[in-house]
């Protein structure tokens, strides 16, 4: 029996390539509770706010859900500092990448991102047809003028993550500015803020500030590592009028369940809950530097919840050497970083066991 035939350019898609999950390690070493250090989730679990609002909402469940999102978009455009009218919420922020991707994107067009950055851009892009170029990074940062300088007539998207994942790097006002005003009209740019509520850094801009003044710039955003809802996954996009109206031509209906949309306005008013988060975060990663410093080992200074550590040696080798430990960490390799790792900030036990761990492979 013949089996059916893919799209021709389906063999050019990369899969995406999720962490190592607990399950897996617990199957494969015996390790009874692994500690997990390698999806940048929130140590913390989910907002407590956000887990009465699920008790609440689950009685509903036999109901369809607001189609439009009005109470989430509401207290998304308050969060945000923007309007309800410029925000879309979507299933993660992977569904409103796919929105901007399928809006936007023929065969054809080219889209541009930097050559070490959150794969799904590349994915997102590659399915609706769209070359991809890539550009490059200095000292693992985004180079705003190279990304500039490569964007041609045929450039219908760029995609920015600020901060940046893997690298933990982030760009300043000043390189935004330089940016959002160096790309011509008919170039959209999608920076990707996913990270944003973890700055330090004095100079960052969020770009949803200038989305009334720029027409061509979309904003995404995603409550799964501030708000520890990664599981029911909710994502925003903010931007002008102009992509508002096209983006709610292709949103199906009802792309959101009842639970995202109640757990999700519910997080967004858990001050106190996003206040402990950043906390920890902090206090974590200057741990963290600490240590690495310590054991002699360099680290790349981190915007987000996560820390890039240089190892010295094969890093598929030593994340392999650290789960036998009960430590899932994210080896770089697949992104072009040898000898790197990518370890998300823990709960100051968890932190401490991944050191005690690296220190006993090292």
């Amino acid at each position: 029996m013949k089996e059916p035939k893919p799209a021709s350019w389906i063999q050019k898609i990369p899969p995406y390539v999720p962490g190592t999950s607990k399950e897996t390690v617990m199957e494969r070493y015996g390790i009874a509770n692994p500690v997990k250090l390698a999806s940048n989730e929130n140590p913390l679990g989910p907002s407590p706010m956000a887990l009465e609002a699920l008790e609440q909402t689950s009685r509903r469940l036999h109901l369809y859900p607001d189609p439009d999102a009005t109470a989430l978009r509401k207290a998304a455009a308050a969060h945000f500092r923007c309007k309800p009218e410029q925000v879309i919420a979507g299933n993660g922020s992977d569904e409103v990448i796919d929105f901007l991707c399928r809006a936007y994107l023929e065969p054809g067009d080219e889209v541009v991102i930097p050559s070490c950055t959150f794969s799904y851009y590349r994915i997102a892009s590659l399915v609706c047809g769209a070359s991809v170029r890539t550009t490059a990074m200095k000292d693992l940062a985004i180079d705003v003028d190279d990304i500039v300088s490569s964007v041609s007539d045929g450039t219908k998207i760029v995609f920015l993550a600020n901060p940046n994942n893997p690298t933990g790097t982030c760009l300043g006002r000043e390189d935004i500015m330089r940016l959002v005003s160096g790309l011509p009209g008919h170039t959209l740019l999608v920076v990707d803020e996913a990270y944003a509520a973890f700055v330090r850094r004095g100079d960052f801009l969020s770009a949803v500030s200038l989305i009334d003044s720029f027409p061509n710039l979309a904003v995404t955003s995603t409550l799964s590592k501030s708000h520890g809802l990664a599981g029911l996954r909710v994502g925003f996009c903010m931007a002008g009028e102009a992509v508002m109206g096209t983006l709610s031509r292709i949103k199906p209906p009802f792309n959101m369940n009842m639970l995202a949309l109640k757990c999700g306005e519910a997080a967004l008013a858990d001050a106190g809950f996003l206040e402990k988060t950043l906390r920890t975060t902090w206090e974590g990663l200057d741990y963290l530097y600490g240590q690495m410093e310590r054991l002699g080992l360099p680290y790349i200074p981190s915007q987000t919840n996560f820390v890039l550590v240089r190892v010295g040696r094969d890093s598929d080798k030593v994340c392999e050497e650290l789960m036998k430990q009960g430590i899932i960490t994210r080896s770089m390799n697949s992104f072009g970083l040898e000898g790197y790792l990518r370890v998300t900030v823990g709960l100051p036990e968890e932190n401490r066991a991944f050191v005690d761990a690296l220190e006993k492979v090292l």
